[in-house]
Formats: structure tokens, C-alpha cells, sequence
């Protein structure tokens, strides 16, 4: 299934919304037969890809939320935006070719990226209560954390890929998330 995966974003890359199973497929190196035992049609096919992209990221602001339970929230706060930031880093070719394909903001309707945005919120949520349950307040706290942090990585997406590579710029968004729980 992996190679499939990554398939899907290098024909996603050559030829953007024009994707098709059977491309995917030859590119893969699978039968398309193989391909649809894993994804029944196109549309599942890029929300599979988009959910396996998304988890990257969202799985790693849940496991540095829960190593970060019970320091200091600063201190907290400064490991999981680093976390996100590394994978994002990681992952920015595979994110451009999103943007560019579908357009910034044009995924977040899917249900893959709706369900991944309630999973960071939900994490960052439970860090900002120190592990009680969060009230209505620090939900909404989470969800702008999330939203701002999701929109800084965005503009660098969009302005200059390689701003996500910059420590001088993850410093940047690191003080802004401490000064942000502080």
C-alpha cells in the first residue's frame, strides 16, 4: 500500500487533478486490480493519501503531547510546535504538491482533514487542561493554536517552501506558541 501512497503524489505532482487509478497504478507498479483492493475509486484513492499525509503530522503533535504531560506548559508547548514543524518540514514537498493541485484551504472540507484538525485540537486541548477535561474555553484556545499554526505553515508553503528549514523562522513560530499558553 505504501508504494501506492507514493505514487499517488508523484502522478498527483506530473499531472495534478488529472489523476487517474490506472496511472497511479503503472506508477506503483501494482495492477490496477491491485489497487482497488486498497482504494474502490479515484476519490478514495487521493482521501487515502491525504489521510495517510495528514497522520504524519497530527500523529506527531499527539505523541509529543503525551511525552509533554505534565511539564511546565511552556516547556510543552515548545516540544509539540517543534514536533509539527519538523514533520511539516519533512513533509513539504508532499503538502505543496496538495496546495498546488487542489489550492490552499480547498482540502479542508474533505473528512479526512476535518477529522485530523479535531485530533490536533483535541491533543493540544488536553495539554493546555494538564490532563483534566477541557472546558468550552480552552477548546477554543486549542482550535485558534491549531488554525494559527496550520496558517503559518501554509504562508511558508505558499512564500518560500524552505522557511519551514530555517531555524531563525521555527524559533519565530516556537515564541509565538510559548507567548501564545503563557
Amino acid at each position: 500500500m505504501r508504494a501506492i501512497l507514493e505514487a499517488t503524489f508523484r502522478v498527483l505532482d506530473e499531472v495534478g487533478d488529472a489523476l487517474t487509478t490506472t496511472r497511479v497504478a503503472a506508477v506503483a507498479g501494482v495492477s490496477v486490480g491491485t489497487l482497488y483492493q486498497y482504494f474502490p475509486n479515484r476519490e478514495a484513492l487521493i482521501n487515502g493519501a491525504l489521510a495517510d499525509h495528514l497522520e504524519a503530522a497530527i500523529g506527531a503533535v499527539e505523541e509529543a503531547t503525551a511525552a509533554a504531560a505534565g511539564l511546565p506548559l511552556e516547556v510543552a508547548a515548545e516540544r509539540v510546535v517543534r514536533a509539527f514543524l519538523a514533520v511539516k518540514a519533512e513533509r513539504a514537498p508532499v503538502s505543496r504538491v496538495l496546495h498546488r493541485v487542489f489550492g490552499t484551504g480547498k482540502l479542508d472540507d474533505r473528512p479526512a482533514v476535518r477529522a485530523a484538525t479535531r485530533r490536533a485540537t483535541r491533543a493540544i486541548a488536553g495539554l493546555f487542561a494538564a490532563g483534566g477535561e477541557p472546558s468550552p474555553e480552552i477548546v477554543r484556545r486549542a482550535e485558534l493554536t491549531t488554525a494559527a499554526l496550520e496558517g503559518m505553515v501554509r504562508a511558508a508553503l505558499e512564500d518560500d517552501i524552505e522557511r519551514l528549514r530555517d531555524p531563525r523562522w521555527v524559533e519565530q513560530v516556537v515564541s509565538i506558541a510559548i507567548r501564545a499558553v503563557g
